[in-house]
């Protein structure tokens, strides 16, 4: 991941950690490695290459990742690399939290389970009934609120068969979040719990503006749980407008805030509640000489 793609996630998840850590009395310091250099923007140039992680181990790893450039994830550059980090982690009984593109390559390497793409974007602030009681999802109710942001979803049929216990999902949408007792204090997550309220919206306008300079043919749909009903109304309005015209200045007169009507961020409670329950996971797995995430 580079660029802004890169700041957000970077200031996103430490952002969490940190509280999180306050809230419990944990002292979480945070480094970073990256599996790819880092662009010439200089995004994660305070990040050490990912063979630093050999002289200096740390108690618990977060693995993300960006847009895939490969239908195959195995044909992605960082892939050995990635693969080679995960199973030093597993055999080291690391902690792991896995988000989104990484809980696919994880998936893919350990079990051979593939994604498949959905025919329509799970993509908004989305609902998920809780189907297993675990420490992970200790505090939480019968339902979390999580944000989502992909195409692509691991069939929960193959997860199961494969070992893997389901935390939460959703009928409509899929796996949220699974484990499997071969990698203990690991989490797959498939959505985005450490997203701030703009982030959503923000993945909107991108792709409208990939589809006004025809890198996409299909118009996105809505994120759900995004915008009130006013903006709503005014987004659909847009879209009949600019459908068919293909000119990217038409951006300019898109009518998208940036998340401020979700600034109560109506996931923040489960996000808190996951983060906490890891890093408690994180700590009492930890040497005497502190957390290190």
């Amino acid at each position: 991941m580079r660029g802004a793609g890169f700041r957000d996630a970077d200031r996103q998840f430490r952002t969490r950690l940190h509280a999180a850590g306050r809230e419990d009395g944990v002292d979480v310091v945070i480094g970073g490695y990256f599996l790819q250099p880092p662009g010439r923007d200089g995004g994660g140039a305070d990040y050490r290459p990912v063979a630093a992680l050999d002289a200096d181990w740390p108690d618990g790893l977060i693995i993300t990742g960006a847009e895939p450039r490969t239908e195959d994830l195995r044909e992605e550059a960082y892939y050995p690399a990635l693969v080679r980090v995960i199973d030093q982690a597993i055999g080291r009984r690391t902690p792991v939290l896995f988000s989104c593109l990484a809980t696919h390559a994880a998936v893919l390497h350990l079990s051979g389970v593939t994604r498949r793409r959905r025919t329509r974007k799970c993509h908004g602030v989305l609902r998920f009934e809780v189907r297993r009681q675990h420490p992970l999802m200790a505090g939480m109710g019968d339902q979390i609120i999580v944000p989502h942001s992909r195409w692509n979803g691991l069939p929960e049929a193959a997860l199961i068969t494969c070992g893997y216990r389901i935390l939460a999902a959703s009928t409509r949408w899929g796996v949220d979040r699974f484990v499997h007792d071969d990698a203990p204090g690991c989490v797959f997550l498939q959505g985005h719990p450490e997203y701030e309220p703009p982030s959503l919206a923000l993945e909107y306008r991108r792709d409208v503006r990939r589809y006004l300079r025809r890198e996409s043919t299909h118009y996105p749909t809505l994120p759900i749980g995004c915008f009130d009903a006013a903006t709503c109304a005014a987004l659909r309005s847009f879209q009949r407008a600019v459908q068919g015209r293909f000119d990217p200045n038409l951006m300019d007169a898109l009518p998208v805030p940036l998340g401020e009507e979700a600034a109560s961020a109506s996931w923040h409670r489960d996000t808190m509640q996951l983060y906490r329950n890891w890093l408690e996971i994180v700590s009492a797995l930890r040497e005497p000489m502190g957390v290190h995430a």
